[in-house]
């Protein structure tokens, strides 16, 4: 603290001299006239004075009349000769006219008693240097009290944002800063505090994903090594090629899973920019409906495009396309018989709506299937496929558009996804 306090009056206090400096200058040599204006008319009243009780008197009588005004006075007074002044013409005019003349830095004034040879000197006391001295003293402990009560309650608040910041370099991830409203820092410990909020949730959520991931690949690298095994002591060409055929299955799913994990991982840590395009809404959600559609069909789902509300929206395609791909994917996978989306203004945005005449979602479930490899333990569970990395995918897109993504019981008693993202600006 004493460093910033050193410094900061350092800069105040020569900040303040060079202020008085140019002020002084400004006054003294950019407006002279101006200023020896006012000084003359401020001395005219004394002058006019003195010279109204000198000028009746002449000689030694005119010097004992000076000395007796003199005690009355808070000036010098003294007569001095016309030409031991070396007047200027300019000055001589001045006289002439009955003015003053300034002299010696507005400390001396030049006053015509008759137009005589002999003419009137008044001079302004000297100011004592030590008032100088004191008063300047007294300016700068006065800035320096100002101050160090100004910055105290900074360097405070400066003080719990350095060892709240050392705290979490520390490993300390919950650290936070709580500060005052009235604090001029209270915004940086705000940024700070959403700063550490998203680390600690990044940090979080890549343990746990990494839990998850070495969970998740277990099982296929498990089957490719029971298959090798298998392969090694089969004959037949018919179960060797079987065998060969699940293997490829098999790292077609690792293959699978890598990309969804790079995806899930590019827009978990913030990496891949959403740009918004302005796409034509009913071709589009037509062509996702499609890449699904031989899927459907497959599983006996009647896959079909309910309404759409919007003719244009603003997102980011490929990102958006997988999102609803991979809601149509998880509705045809757990579908009875039918799944309808439908894509609708909804508040200040747009909603996806993804219907299924499924099992539907238990309440107590519907918020953790969007975390990363969470399934459920009811009819939604791993043996329908998938990595429970779909619709942890769905949410991240979802929120990178301004919105959410949540799930509710359809009219058929299945399951409603509903992904909504905000208008663009």
């Amino acid at each position: 603290m004493l460093r910033l306090y050193l410094r900061l009056y350092l800069i105040l206090a020569l900040g303040l001299a060079g202020a008085i400096w140019l002020v002084n200058y400004t006054y003294d040599e950019l407006m002279p006239d101006a200023n020896e204006s006012f000084n003359r008319e401020a001395m005219r009243g004394p002058a006019y004075g003195v010279v109204e009780q000198l000028r009746p008197v002449l000689g030694e009588a005119r010097v004992a009349r000076l000395d007796a005004l003199q005690p009355h006075y808070g000036l010098r007074l003294e007569l001095v000769q016309r030409d031991d002044l070396a007047l200027k013409p300019r000055e001589q005019k001045l006289l002439a006219g009955g003015q003053l003349v300034v002299r010696g830095d507005f400390q001396e004034f030049i006053a015509n008693i008759d137009g005589g040879p002999q003419l009137l000197s008044i001079r302004l006391p000297e100011e004592p240097k030590w008032l100088y001295v004191w008063a300047y003293g007294l300016l700068g402990l006065s800035l320096a009290v100002v101050l160090y009560f100004w910055v105290r309650p900074h360097w405070r608040d400066l003080e719990h944002i350095r060892l709240a910041a050392q705290r979490f370099g520390d490993n300390d991830l919950s650290s936070r800063i709580l500060l005052p409203r009235r604090s001029t820092v209270r915004e940086l410990a705000g940024h700070f505090n959403q700063m550490a909020e998203r680390i600690e949730s990044l940090i979080a959520n890549q343990r746990e994903l990494t839990n998850a991931v070495s969970h998740e690949l277990r099982t296929p690298i498990a089957r490719l090594s029971f298959e090798l095994d298998q392969l090694k002591q089969q004959t037949d060409p018919r179960q060797r090629g079987e065998l060969i055929a699940d293997m490829y299955a098999d790292l077609g799913e690792l293959e699978e899973m890598v990309s969804e994990l790079l995806t899930y991982a590019s827009l978990e840590r913030g990496a891949t920019q959403v740009t918004r395009e302005r796409i034509e809404a009913h071709s589009w959600l037509d062509s996702v409906i499609g890449s699904v559609a031989l899927e459907a069909e497959a599983a006996g789902i009647q896959l079909s495009l309910r309404t759409c509300e919007v003719d244009f929206i603003q997102i980011e395609p490929r990102f958006m396309a997988r999102a609803v791909i991979n809601l149509l994917r998880n509705a045809i996978r757990y579908a009875e018989r039918r799944v309808e989306v439908s894509l609708v203004k909804f508040g200040s945005g747009y909603e996806v709506r993804v219907c299924d005449d499924g099992p539907g979602v238990p309440e107590d479930g519907r918020s953790k299937i969007f975390q990363p490899f969470m399934r459920l333990d009811a009819s939604r569970d791993r043996r329908t496929g998938g990595f429970g990395l779909g619709l942890a995918l769905v949410q991240r897109v979802s929120q990178w558009h301004g919105g959410q993504v949540q799930v509710l019981d359809s009219e058929w008693g299945g399951a409603s996804f509903r992904m909504t993202w905000a208008y663009a600006e």
